[in-house]
């Protein structure tokens, strides 16, 4: 290792970096602070949970049915209702300025229809401009009405098995239904997501910090200096990545202990095999900033370059849409994207609880891209130096 990188050149890269990185205190702020900040508005933003659902009744039957209905609806504790209507004319207005989500109208007559066995229909208009939000209180509204509908047609058999003398029979449910849900019990998206954070924000400090430092070298014409200096260009490599490398492993810390205290976001996993996946992961970030650096000139094109590749990393990561909902092309991108992988591997880690058993497909990808980039990104800025 020594006839390749000389530990007295390397150790005066790393000491002219940390300086340079912390003499300013705007720098030592944005490395530790935005993260944090970050963290805390992602976990209170960043969510799925579909509650609160404004609501409107019209309830023309005005019997015990109906506002026993009405009741299933608010202690269910998903809705909450905001008007409670006279006339079917109120509701659009109300529809279109947004002010309420789900329709409920009750007619007359309802409560006998349902006692004499006869069909009875309820109008529940949902609004639909999000689909995804629309399609989780469809689920809802079904799941009331259906307990509803069970529980009427129990009362009405047992009104039947009475007049026919049977009153000693007992009626049993043929099928019970027991539902257990592993890893989030509680069904919180705050756990699928915040977990995921950690992922974008290190993508977002190690790619920036790595494109920007090496580029302003090139714009303070300081890089010509290093070029003619005796510093091989494997040292400078070295000695520009290993700083970000720490930077970021800090930062995996300090925000896995706020997700964790903060927000109780469940940690089932080995903290060890968290850290080595995120070096892995760190590596190919590292590689990107590297490349990126060899195709700017100023910081303002490093910058550019910088979302050109960061957003496009987190839609075909998984974050926020499935991976296995997206056509077949697009699926077959991913498998490029090192985000992709390391979003399975923190969220097992975080949630599941599992190891290099579990996750060495994700290991193995994730390590071929990042010595992969690394190489490529680092044969690339060389030649830029040479």
């Amino acid at each position: 290792m020594k006839k390749f990188i000389r530990k007295n050149i390397l150790r005066s890269i790393l000491i002219k970096e940390f300086k340079q990185l912390f003499r300013d205190v705007r720098m030592r702020i944005f490395l530790f602070v935005p993260p944090i900040l970050m963290l805390i508005v992602f976990g209170y933003a960043a969510t799925t949970d579909v509650n609160s659902i404004r609501m409107a009744v019209l309830d023309e039957d005005k019997s015990q049915f109906s506002r026993g209905l009405i009741e299933r609806f608010v202690s269910s504790q998903y809705f909450l209702p905001v008007r409670y209507l006279h006339s079917e004319k109120e509701i659009v207005p109300l529809m279109d300025s947004g002010e309420v989500e789900v329709y409920i109208h009750l007619e007359k007559k309802l409560s006998r229809r349902v006692k004499s066995g006869k069909d009875a229909a309820i109008q529940i208009i949902i609004d639909g401009t999000d689909s995804n939000r629309a399609a989780v209180i469809v689920s809802y509204v079904n799941g009331i009405v259906n307990q509803l509908s069970q529980g009427a047609l129990r009362d009405r058999i047992k009104t039947l098995v009475i007049g026919r003398s049977l009153g000693g029979m007992r009626i049993k449910k043929i099928v019970q239904l027991q539902e257990r849900v592993f890893f989030n019990p509680d069904l919180s998206s705050r756990n699928f997501f915040l977990p995921g954070v950690i992922g974008l924000l290190i993508s977002l400090i190690t790619v920036i910090l790595t494109s920007m430092s090496i580029v302003k070298e090139r714009e303070t014409g300081t890089i010509e200096q290093i070029i003619v200096s005796p510093i091989k260009p494997v040292e400078l490599i070295a000695g520009k990545t290993i700083p970000f490398i720490i930077i970021g492993f800090v930062d995996i810390f300090i925000i896995t202990i706020v997700a964790i205290a903060w927000f109780n976001v469940p940690f089932n996993g080995s903290f060890v095999f968290l850290l080595f996946s995120s070096f892995l992961y760190i590596l190919s970030t590292i590689a990107v900033g590297l490349f990126i650096s060899t195709i700017s000139k100023t910081q303002q094109q490093a910058m550019l370059s910088f979302f050109l590749f960061f957003m496009p990393a987190i839609l075909l990561s998984g974050f926020i849409f499935p991976i296995y909902s997206m056509p077949e092309s697009i699926q077959a991108v991913t498998y490029v994207n090192p985000l992709r992988y390391f979003m399975t591997i923190i969220r097992g880690v975080f949630l599941k609880g599992v190891g290099l058993k579990a996750l060495w497909k994700d290991i193995s990808a994730l390590l071929l891209i990042g010595i992969t980039l690394i190489f490529l990104s680092a044969r690339r800025f060389s030649k830029r130096l040479e």
